[in-house]
């Protein structure tokens, strides 16, 4: 596998890793409100309501990090260290620019949820087996 293979296949792993820990969230968020089981209601309450607006760095993480694997410009530019850089920060590791809100709901949801706290553990393990 060269290099070019190596690094579409880390930014797949990091992709579905950012996912799980995104489904998580959302269950750790969602809880047991009887009007959010119906999931076309959670969806537009995730677009529309202010009050999960803090999820909006993830899923844009996401989707920027899948449209750039189809676009196959993941290995170029060193696309795949910035991606990697924003995850690690996003959980509070690494350097990069940590967001104080996704922060604190997220450490709220890693009590809450334990399923948080899985997906949280795999993210960290894959950050550390990805090429710096």
């Amino acid at each position: 596998m060269d290099d070019a293979e190596q690094t579409i296949a880390g930014a797949r792993a990091l992709s579905q890793a950012l996912k799980d820990l995104h489904r998580a969230l959302i269950r750790a968020e969602v809880g047991d409100d009887p009007v959010l089981n119906n999931p076309y209601t959670m969806l537009f309450a995730l677009i529309d309501n202010p009050a999960y607006a803090w999820m909006g760095r993830l899923s844009r993480m996401i989707a920027g990090l899948d449209e750039q694997i189809v676009e196959g410009t993941i290995a170029a530019d060193g696309a795949f260290q910035r991606a990697r850089t924003e995850a690690a920060a996003l959980i509070g590791e690494g350097d990069g620019a940590a967001d104080p809100a996704f922060r604190l709901r997220h450490l709220t949801a890693l009590h809450k949820e334990p399923e948080v706290g899985l997906a949280t553990g795999r993210l960290r393990r894959l950050l550390k087996e990805l090429p710096a």
